[in-house]
């Protein structure tokens, strides 16, 4: 049976801020893995976004059925494709007979006049798809930008492990509480500080074997997430979305600037970057953060083109290179 508050979104950079000032709570499933098999497998070419390519899978085998509504955000790559396959999968019959509704939200990170209008214009359209709804808890929602906060800053302190983080911002960003554990204090990790760049991943691995050789500080996903979510009014919002230099629409060429203050701000010694095996939008800032670390002395790592949900055995040339790398 669906819960009339289980809307799902699916999307990186989840603009939490701005659906909670709209009042509107989500569970992300943008993480959820799925495996192969489904009858919708056939559709499904290889050179999809992995992400896309899961939550299709999902849709078709009822992953998501104690949805009443998917959001899609056009913000986050591969999720246009992922709409259309899924509402062309659903006229043909093979989503699961239980699937949640469609919707394509689309907010571009911009505070053009133009851009505001159309964003705000979206928005008005999700509040009428979503105005039927009947929100069957009077709590307050929690304020995952406070949450994200907090993790963010246990991590750049050193605090708190990049596999740990991991974890708890994926319960917060399903609709779950702080992670108790994470909550306590813990010793600042004194070894090397390092950054991980590039496409966002499912799973934690990779963070777990750079926690082999040093704190894992900065995470470009989970900055993404935090940037994401702040705003306690629409207006507000709506203007951190714009600012979000880590935003994968992103139209102003502030990436590597947003970057250097971070890489300088938090004493970074090692930067590893990676990509998706099919990616069309990270890679090309490759040779540009290579040139940045350069200038700012600090370490640079391609660790090349990794699966969104790797496993021990598929990174064990790449734990060699981080090991060489230490």
């Amino acid at each position: 049976m669906k819960s009339e508050l289980q809307i799902g979104v699916f999307g990186f950079g989840v603009p939490f801020g701005v659906l909670s000032a709209l009042g509107i709570p989500v569970k992300d499933v943008t993480l959820f893995p799925a495996s192969a098999g489904t009858s919708v497998d056939r559709y499904l070419e290889d050179f999809m976004d992995p992400f896309s390519v899961a939550v299709l899978r999902n849709l078709s085998v009822g992953a998501f059925n104690d949805l009443s509504k998917l959001v899609f955000l056009r913000e986050s790559p591969g999720a246009v494709h992922a709409f259309h396959y899924a509402c062309e999968l659903k006229s043909r019959g093979l989503l699961s007979p239980g699937a949640p509704s469609l919707f394509l939200l689309n907010l571009i990170p911009s505070e053009e006049p133009a851009a505001l209008r159309f964003n705000k214009s979206e928005l008005a359209r999700l509040e009428d798809a979503v105005g039927g709804e009947v929100w069957t808890t009077q709590e307050p929602m929690p304020d995952k930008f406070k949450e994200f906060e907090k993790l963010f800053r246990m991590q750049t302190e050193g605090r708190i492990a990049g596999v740990e983080a991991f974890a708890a911002r994926l319960q917060i960003s399903r609709g779950g509480a702080f992670p108790i554990g994470t909550q306590q204090t813990f010793a600042t990790d004194p070894r090397p500080r390092l950054a991980l760049l590039g496409a966002p991943l499912g799973n934690a691995t990779l963070h777990g074997l750079l926690g082999k050789v040093g704190a894992l500080i900065f995470d470009q996903q989970a900055a993404d997430q935090l940037m994401a979510a702040r705003g306690a009014t629409l207006d507000d919002a709506l203007a951190g979305q714009a600012a979000n230099p880590f935003a994968a629409r992103q139209p102003k060429p502030i990436y590597l600037s947003g970057l250097e203050e971070i890489l300088l701000t938090q004493r970074i010694d090692g930067v590893f970057w990676q990509v998706d095996t099919h990616d069309d939008l990270w890679g090309w800032l490759t040779l540009q953060v290579f040139e940045l670390c350069g200038k700012l002395g600090i370490d640079f790592t391609d660790l090349g083109l990794l699966p969104r949900w790797p496993t021990l055995k598929e990174l064990s040339e790449v734990s060699k290179i981080i090991g060489g790398a230490a």
